[in-house]
This record gives structure tokens, sequence and C-alpha cells, in this order.
């Protein structure tokens, strides 16, 4: 499998992946319904960030071995600001389904998805730190 080591290839990829999940959820939305769209927007954007995890490649990192499963970044800070990211996401999900009346129980899987995203970028980080 190809891997994306240049800075600028990985930026185009992380625009790209991001743009088809947009996509994805307003074709979801107008096509099939609310629902069906957020369910699109997280299957999307949800195998941008596992295939992306695995051919992204820092400079220290061997771009022949694949890598382990469990790891995300190539260090430990990408990996940190990336869990505090979806963490945010999350939180700031959980503050609109406050005051969401018709849909607040999609708030749900926005808020579950980007907690699991967040846990294995935080998962994937303290792994690195330790050694």
């Amino acid at each position: 499998m190809p891997r994306i080591t240049s800075p600028q290839a990985k930026a185009t990829f992380v625009v790209l992946g991001w743009t088809a999940s947009g996509v994805a959820a307003l074709f979801g939305a107008l096509a099939l319904s609310v629902t069906g769209g957020v369910i699109l927007y997280c299957a999307t954007l949800g195998a941008v960030i596992v295939f992306g995890a695995r051919v992204f490649r820092g400079e220290e990192e061997d771009a022949v071995a694949p890598r382990p499963l469990w790891r995300m970044t190539a260090k430990p800070t990408a990996g940190f600001l990336l869990a505090g990211f979806f963490a945010f996401q999350a939180v700031s999900a959980g503050v609109n389904a406050a005051t969401a009346d018709a849909y607040a129980p999609l708030y749900v899987v926005a808020i579950a998805f980007s907690l699991a995203v967040a846990g294995a970028y935080l998962n994937s980080s303290l792994r690195l730190r330790r050694g």
C-alpha cells in the first residue's frame, strides 16, 4: 500500500476527506433524511480517519512496515491535538443538543462518534509517549 509522507499530500488528503464527509452528509440529508446524513457523515469521516491512520507516515517511521493498529499518528503531540479537537467537537454537540428539539437523539450519535475518535487518538498518544 502506498504511504503518504509529505506534509502537502497529508494536508490535501485531510481537506479532501473532510470535503467528502460534508458532501456525504449533504447527500444523505437530502436524498434520505437528516438521520441518513448524520450516519453517512460519521461513516465517511470514520473511513477517512482509519485510512489516513494506516497510510500516513512520519519522517522517523518505516514506510514499508505496517503500523500497529493502535497507532494513529507519528508523534504524540499530533494525537493529543486531534483528541482535543474531537473532544471539543463532542462537547459542542452536547451543548447544541441541549437546545435542539427535533434532532436531539441524533446528537448522541455525533457525540459518541467524536468521543470514540478522541479516545483512539488519546490512546495512541499515551502509548507513543510511554515509549
